[in-house]
């Protein structure tokens, strides 16, 4: 019989062996490592209200943990609350006996419990965390850019570094884009620890006392065996209007003669209208005549856990001017209570839950799809095409698909 709890501060060595086993990369590989890294989470779950770490016993063996993320997320303009899961971890030696599932099992029924209806979480293996019922959020995508192929703007005056009692400032810029940006997580001040990493640099643009927009990035060479040729890497881009985001732009055009290439990890599926060679240094060519631009991965995925009360949450949101009383029936073999039909009478693109009665047209598909469709990251005719969407009657496809299109897919910077 397992039992899931909150690590106690004793607890954390075993689980951080059992971190270093799963995550090699870690280089969690020395007692001094275990112990700096013990007292940094230890601290973090005791200062931070919206972070807590979680094992999995069996007769009093701890076999697996994971930490637990308090989000708030901006959805579709509706601040709502969002349960994110990171640093599942599975002790070597009892690999295939159910801790995984146990513990995001576990995590997904906590979030229910506190009236959250979304989660996240960056997968180890996409494919297992879909068959979870997760569904793919926007596709990362990585840039190298040389510096000259940024646009340069007319003035760079007001960019500047900034530093540990700029932390107020920076947060409040983000939480300002943060409002305006579908999918985006509120910061707060525990997320800022590269501000006190001296392999960090912060450059902002600061104007009346206030930061409008900033870049977070570090520097890491281009090649092992020639010490001044450097990239610079973009761990964060935030910016609230087009003059900040040129000013930025101009800082790091400038870079060149020291820089070789600006690495660039971005949700923005249209960044490379902004360059103006937007060709990756490979300099790849594939059929017909396509030039590679950059690399794509998987990032982060999203799973809904209330159908109902994800309707409920955006019940002021408008599901594209749509009038048309929908059936959605949806598959949750991982979660019982979320599986099932709901009715929504939409009116003019506004939802309301129905309990009974008639429908115009009835969707069926899993979870994980319909969370990716509902976050606007994927459109129903394509879930439709894929086969991994069914629809009753035919002639209400492009009712529906307008129903879940988005003018922009969700954007996320926050790691966990």
């Amino acid at each position: 019989m397992s039992q899931i709890r909150t690590l106690r501060s004793k607890d954390f060595n075993d689980f951080l062996v059992i971190v270093a086993n799963a995550y090699p990369g870690f280089k969690i590989d020395t007692d001094e490592k275990i112990a700096k890294l013990k007292k940094r989470l230890i601290k973090l779950q005791k200062y931070d209200p919206t972070v807590n770490f979680y094992g999995l016993f069996r007769h009093g063996e701890l076999l697996g943990g994971m930490r637990f993320h308090d989000f708030t997320m901006n959805l579709f303009s509706i601040k709502t609350k969002v349960g994110g899961i990171g640093l599942i971890a599975v002790d070597l030696l009892h690999k295939k006996e159910k801790v995984c599932k146990e513990l995001v099992s576990y995590f997904l029924h906590h979030y229910q419990k506190k009236g959250a209806c979304l989660t996240a979480l960056y997968p180890f293996r996409p494919d297992f965390y879909r068959n979870m019922g997760f569904g793919y959020g926007t596709k990362m995508n990585r840039y190298k850019v040389k510096p000259r192929n940024l646009p340069r703007g007319d003035s760079k005056d007001h960019i500047t570094f900034l530093h540990k009692k700029d932390m107020q400032a920076i947060i409040d810029c983000y939480n300002r884009y943060f409002k305006k940006t579908h999918g985006m997580m509120e910061k707060t001040k525990f997320e800022l620890g590269w501000l006190t990493n001296p392999t960090m640099k912060v450059v902002g643009y600061k104007s009346k006392n206030k930061i409008w927009g900033y870049v977070v990035f570090s520097f890491k060479p281009e090649t092992a065996d020639n010490f001044i040729s450097n990239n610079i890497h973009i761990k964060e881009l935030i910016y609230e209007s087009k003059k900040v985001f040129s000013e930025l732009l101009t800082f790091l055009h400038t870079q060149a003669d020291q820089i070789s290439h600006i690495i660039f990890n971005t949700q923005d599926e249209f960044f490379h209208h902004l360059l103006s060679d937007p060709r990756d240094p490979s300099y790849t060519l594939f059929e017909p005549v396509a030039h590679e631009t950059n690399t794509q991965g998987i990032g982060i995925m999203y799973r809904v856990i209330d159908t109902k009360g994800i309707f409920k949450i955006l019940k002021s949101h408008n599901f594209g001017n749509q009038t048309c009383v929908l059936k959605i029936s949806i598959h949750d073999s991982f979660l019982n209570n979320n599986d099932g039909s709901t009715r929504i009478h939409f009116i003019n693109g506004k939802p309301h839950l129905l309990t009974k009665g008639k429908h115009d047209v009835e969707i069926h598909l899993n979870i994980s799809d319909f969370s990716s469709l509902i976050m606007g990251v994927v459109s129903f005719k394509r879930l439709y095409e894929y086969g991994l969407a069914e629809i009753s009657h035919t002639e209400y496809i492009n009712a529906v698909n307008r129903l879940f299109m988005t003018d922009e897919k969700p954007q996320c910077t926050t790691l966990f």
